[in-house]
């Protein structure tokens, strides 16, 4: 039999295992159907819908706004304010204290309170309430012009009516886009951690558990043990994509079409590259779990020997962070093209700087090169560790039993 029809028949003997299991599946479709649910939740409340204008029927109505004065105001320096702010309603205070209290309280209702010559008080900004820090602020400039042009207090008016210049931001990035983008590099960052520990912890605890039932031995009676590892990471990464597909593709399609308007149209082709990576990642981490799932009999043994694989996948996660707040700096360019940080910092650039297509591609060929060494290094390991059984086999052992 050809090599890789054998390496198929493995693969789909993987898949039909995985699809037979009730509780695999029942938790796969669960969990789909509750993130399915909550893609919807924002579109059955209504957070999509087009703002309605609320109408005030006092608005016509509304009251001036309310400003505090210990003592008393000079003309200069209400028409200062009033030239600042538009037209007020001076309330007198009796003093600091009770201008405070008047502040801090829910009866009043200031925007300020003003000690003429001294200072300007505003609420806390824990009064919620109560936005009226950008108002004082005005008040305290109005009252610094009146002193400066105490003789003419019209001039004041003339100051402050004068327009600011522009403020005008520079290159063709839209904002929603951005904020969508840097979304997108969060979530891929901690999506391709989340799937490459758990598919790793799979495949190692499939290996035990063949180990443990003997079922390897009647395999490799017939199998070339490098066959039986192609096919099993073959099929588990089959089942694993297709899980993937089964949790995430219905939500994003509620999303498409719930909030297709609110979700700009640069951020679609970032679904392909976490996808991209997501199997470049699987192809370096699941070899290694392999590998170093042959040197173990019992499933307590397998977290302490996945440990040199979880902490790639740890530090690449770190790594991706630490890009996301920098993605333009050499730390990330370098970290991009690591083969083991690599889908992290290079899946941020592309969502936050866009890099040179050939930086892709050479980030993914390095990748995947490594996969293929590891590949060659993990079959030896598992040739010399899957037969054997009881005690945990070290490394150099497998090693040269492979």
């Amino acid at each position: 039999m050809r090599r890789g029809t054998t390496v198929r028949l493995i693969a789909a003997r993987e898949v039909r295992q995985r699809l037979r299991s009730k509780l695999f599946v029942g938790t796969t479709l669960v969990i789909a159907a509750l993130l399915t649910v909550l893609a919807a939740l924002p579109a059955l409340l209504g957070a999509f819908d087009p703002a309605e204008p609320v109408v005030d029927p006092s608005a016509e109505e509304s009251a001036l706004p309310r400003l505090g004065v210990v003592g008393s105001l000079s003309l200069a320096e209400r028409t200062a304010i009033e030239a600042a702010i538009g037209p007020i309603e001076v309330v007198e205070v009796a003093d600091v204290d009770a201008g405070g209290a008047a502040l801090t309280g829910t009866t009043d209702d200031l925007v300020a309170v003003v000690v003429p010559g001294e200072r300007v008080l505003v609420a806390p900004p824990g009064q919620l309430l109560r936005p009226a820090s950008v108002a004082a602020t005005r008040i305290a400039e109005a009252l610094a012009l009146g002193e400066l042009f105490s003789d003419d207090p019209d001039r004041v008016g003339e100051v402050l009516a004068r327009p600011s210049l522009p403020v005008e931001e520079v290159g063709d990035v839209d904002p929603a886009e951005a904020t969508a983008r840097l979304v997108v590099a969060n979530l891929g960052v901690v999506f391709l951690f989340a799937v490459l520990i758990m598919y790793a912890s799979m495949i190692i605890n499939g290996v035990i558990e063949e180990k443990g039932s003997r079922v390897v031995e009647l395999l490799v009676a017939t199998v070339p043990v490098r066959s039986l590892m192609t096919g099993k990471l073959l099929g588990l990464g089959i089942v694993g994509l297709l899980q993937t597909l089964t949790l995430f593709a219905p939500p994003l399609a509620v999303l498409l079409l719930t909030a297709g308007d609110v979700i700009p149209a640069g951020v679609g082709g970032l679904g392909v590259a976490i996808a991209g990576w997501f199997v470049a990642g699987y192809a370096l981490y699941a070899v290694m779990a392999a590998g170093l799932g042959s040197l173990v009999s019992r499933p307590e043994e397998a977290q302490a020997v996945l440990t040199p694989a979880n902490v790639l996948m740890i530090g690449g996660y770190l790594v991706g962070f630490l890009a996301i707040n920098a993605p333009t700096s050499t730390f990330a360019v370098v970290a991009s093209f690591v083969p083991f940080s690599a889908p992290y910092a290079m899946l941020v650039r592309q969502a936050l700087a866009e890099p040179a297509w050939w930086e892709v591609a050479l980030a993914a060929a390095l990748t995947l090169s490594a996969a293929a060494a590891l590949t060659v290094v993990a079959a030896r390991i598992y040739e010399g560790g899957i037969l054997r059984t009881g005690a945990r086999v070290r490394l150099r052992e497998a090693w040269r039993a492979g």
